[in-house]
C-alpha cells in the first residue's frame, strides 16, 4: 500500500503528511514539495537503509559515524523522502508503514554480542531523552521496531543535527490483510505510548513523530 500511494497517490499521501505536522510545515520552503526517495517503480521498489544518509551531500560524511550508535546496514525503511527547508537546509522523512496493530509487536533478534550492546546502548539513551522510565524490556521485547525507529528519529535530529521526521503510516481498513479500524488504530497508539512512557513532556521528539491513517485497500 505504501508503494501504491509514493507512486500512485502521491499528492494524497503528500498532504496527509504535511496537514499532521506543524512542524513539518513550519520548515519546508513555501514553494516546494516533499520528494520521495523510496519506494520508486522505477527503482525496482528499492528499501533504503543506512544508505539513506546518501540523499543529500552534507550527509554522507554521518555514514561512517553510525558505527558508534548502531549496527552497520540498519534497519530497512518502507519509505524515505526529503523536503526543501526555508534556511537552504535539508529535511528527511523515515517512513515506517503497517496494516495491522499485531505488525508492531516486535522484539529485538540480533545474536552478536557487540551489536546487542550497541543497540541497547542507543535504545536506552533514547528511552532517556524521551523521559520514559519504562523498563527498556518493553522498548527491546515488545515494541522493538519502533524502539529502533525513535532511536532513529533521536539519533538525526540530536547527534547528526539532521532536521527528521518520523513518519507511522497506518493503513485503515486495508482488507488485503487485517482490516483495522481508526478506532483500533488509536487506541492501540494510546495503549503503546503508555507502556513505553512517553510524556506529553516529550515534545521536542514528539513535535518531529508524524501519524497519518490513510484508507488501505478496499474490497473490490
Amino acid at each position: 500500500m505504501i508503494r501504491e500511494y509514493v507512486n500512485n497517490k502521491q499528492a494524497e499521501i503528500n498532504h496527509a503528511i504535511l496537514k499532521s505536522s506543524p512542524s513539518l510545515l513550519s520548515f519546508i520552503e513555501k514553494d516546494k514539495e516533499i520528494q520521495w526517495h523510496s519506494p520508486l517503480k522505477d527503482c525496482g521498489y528499492k528499501e533504503y537503509r543506512n544508505e539513506f544518509l546518501n540523499c543529500d551531500d552534507n550527509w554522507t560524511h554521518y555514514m561512517d559515524k553510525m558505527d558508534k550508535y548502531w549496527p552497520k546496514i540498519g534497519p530497512s525503511w518502507d519509505g524515505i523522502a526529503t523536503v526543501e527547508g526555508k534556511d537552504g537546509r535539508r529535511g528527511l522523512l523515515l517512513v515506517e508503514a503497517k496494516a495491522h496493530v499485531r505488525e508492531m509487536n516486535s522484539q529485538l533478534r540480533a545474536s552478536d554480542d557487540k551489536s546487542i550492546e550497541l543497540i541497547l546502548r542507543t535504545i536506552q539513551e533514547t528511552k532517556s531523552f524521551f523521559g520514559s522510565e519504562a523498563p527498556i524490556d518493553t522498548w527491546v521485547k515488545h515494541y522493538y521496531q519502533l524502539a529502533n525507529r525513535f532511536a532513529y528519529l533521536y539519533l538525526m535530529n540530536e547527534k547528526f543535527n539532521i532536521p527528521t521526521w518520523l513518519v507511522l503510516v497506518n493503513f485503515v481498513n486495508d482488507v488485503s490483510h487485517k482490516p483495522t479500524t481508526i478506532d483500533e488504530w488509536l487506541n492501540h497508539y494510546k495503549k503503546v505510548f503508555t507502556e513505553l512512557d512517553i510524556k506529553p513532556s516529550s515534545s521536542r521528539m514528539l513535535s518531529h513523530l508524524i501519524t497519518v491513517f490513510p484508507e488501505g485497500k478496499e474490497e473490490t
